[in-house]
């Protein structure tokens, strides 16, 4: 399954920091396959096209239960201790593969 998460930060100054410092340690998490984050492309502006998040990222995991030990994972849940502060909107989108 894929699991994406986009965040909104409070200060679009922090994206580098939260891109960088905070992000990765969810890429770390034991169930995760594969980890990739981003921040929006420059690509043209259409209606279609969503630019107002500051950074997402996705995981690749092997099952529905690698993802649920991940949401215990203790990096995980040290990251959202740690970092929540930082967003004021987080949509999370899972994907069945």
């Amino acid at each position: 399954m894929i699991h994406q998460v986009y965040f909104w930060l409070h200060d679009e100054n922090d994206t580098q920091e939260f891109l960088t410092a905070a992000v990765p340690m969810l890429g770390k998490c034991k169930t995760v396959g594969r980890f990739i984050a981003g921040t929006p492309a420059d690509t043209e502006k259409r209606d279609v096209v969503d630019h107002s998040w500051q950074v997402s990222c996705t995981l690749f995991f092997d099952s529905l239960e690698d993802q649920l030990a991940y949401q215990k994972d203790p990096l995980h849940l040290e990251f959202i201790d740690k970092y929540s502060s930082m967003w004021k909107i987080v949509k999370v989108y899972d994907i069945a593969i």
